[in-house]
């Protein structure tokens, strides 16, 4: 299989200067995406609370959320394909709209009691409007941000973008947390309100020209997108099964109890998506997009895994998820940015939809594996993480790249 892409024409450079966003349109697309990084962290703050007040079995409610992020796999391509007729700004809207009235409708069905007969199915609308809404915002984001800057700007602006969803996931623990203080159902008021702000910002935005019929006729070379695609899903497995063994891992390689192990994890992820947000806000930024930030997210992956798989101190664990941290910062933003260089003007939501649905993929794929491979052998998570950054390396080595990048 050819993982050749398509060539850019270069821009003038008058031209290349009128395609930056602008503050207000950065700004705007910088809180949508610190909205969904709230949503996916603050969701685990309020599990307790949602069994407690709707008298819903914990297997009932992971079922109905697994079902509302599986749903991302159809909307996010289907929704990148829409904004290219309906416009970037009324997607974006759209799925603002499905993240409040998701939340909304979640804050209603917790007041009606625990006896409420309606309670299983009101929580499964939620999420399937959820799941068909909000999974157009991040991809489509990524395409407005590509529609308005050029190619040098690119790896820039998306790295931003990525750091604002980091930041969110930061902030969402402790901002639920806080929240409590004020109400029990804090956390509930807060994702139903949070995204407000970044629906205001909306009007003021500068908007991206619709593509229309000319992004179903242009070639999308995705033969081409294979590398990308794989890059995407590799990228993901790994994090996956590192996410998801890491605990238990603590558990019996430290002779930890379940709430210290908790508890460790928390300061683990913590550290790392700060790593991830000094990266992406103040390093990423000033590279290229290329091979060499292909190769070395792909070293640092393989590092992680190895580090993590090995018997070792606790510092060591520190250490491989640390380098976890730099292999994301580095590798999603390039893969993102090379991807969206390949495929030309056109075909930036179309693009960026299925680059989210590989994740999707890869995370699922990591869900389903790593809890099957740990009672294998607990460090075998491990070792397929340093596998993916292997194949990462092999990928950048054989992959040819846009012509910008190059």
């Amino acid at each position: 299989m050819s993982f050749s892409a398509v060539d850019i024409a270069p821009r003038a450079p008058e031209a290349a200067a009128a395609l930056r966003p602008d503050r207000h349109t950065a700004l705007a697309l910088a809180a949508a995406a610190l909205v969904m990084g709230l949503g996916q962290t603050t969701l685990f703050t309020f599990l307790p609370l949602l069994m407690a007040h709707t008298g819903l079995s914990l297997a009932r409610i992971t079922a109905a959320f697994a079902i509302g992020s599986g749903l991302f796999l159809i909307g996010a391509p289907l929704w990148s394909r829409l904004s290219d007729f309906l416009g970037r700004r009324s997607v974006v809207a759209i799925a603002l709209g499905g993240f409040a009235l998701s939340h909304a409708l979640l804050l209603w069905q917790m007041g009606q009691g625990a006896d409420w007969q309606g309670q299983g199915a009101m929580l499964m609308l939620g999420r399937v409007i959820y799941g068909l809404t909000v999974s157009g915002l991040v991809p489509t984001c990524q395409a407005w941000l590509a529609d308005l800057s050029s190619a040098e700007q690119r790896l820039g602006v998306l790295s931003r973008l990525s750091a604002s969803l980091t930041l969110g996931r930061l902030l969402g623990p402790a901002l639920a947390a806080c929240s409590l203080w004020l109400d029990p159902l804090g956390p509930l008021w807060l994702m139903a309100l949070a995204a407000w702000p970044a629906l205001l910002l909306l009007p003021f935005t500068r908007q991206a020209a619709r593509q229309g019929k000319a992004a179903v006729r242009e070639r999308l070379g995705w033969q081409g997108m294979a590398a990308w695609l794989a890059l995407a899903g590799l990228m993901q497995l790994a994090l996956g099964q590192v996410q998801y063994a890491l605990g238990p891992l603590l558990g019996s390689r430290f002779g930890l109890s379940a709430s210290a192990a908790s508890a460790t994890l928390g300061w683990l992820l913590t550290a790392c998506a700060l790593v991830v947000l000094v990266l992406q806000l103040w390093l990423v930024p000033r590279c290229r997009a290329g091979r060499p930030l292909l190769l070395a997210g792909g070293l640092a992956l393989l590092a992680s895994g190895v580090l993590l798989a090995l018997p070792g101190p606790l510092s060591l664990i520190w250490i491989g998820f640390l380098l976890l941290g730099v292999a994301a910062a580095l590798l999603v933003p390039t893969y993102t940015t090379l991807a969206s260089l390949a495929v030309g003007g056109a075909g930036q939501a179309r693009v960026a939809g299925v680059l989210a649905a590989a994740h999707t993929v890869g995370f699922s794929l990591a869900a389903a594996l790593a809890g099957w491979l740990f009672g294998l052998w607990p460090a075998a998570p491990f070792w397929l993480a340093g596998l993916a950054g292997l194949a990462v390396i092999v990928l950048a080595c054989l992959l040819r790249l846009p012509a910008r990048a190059d």
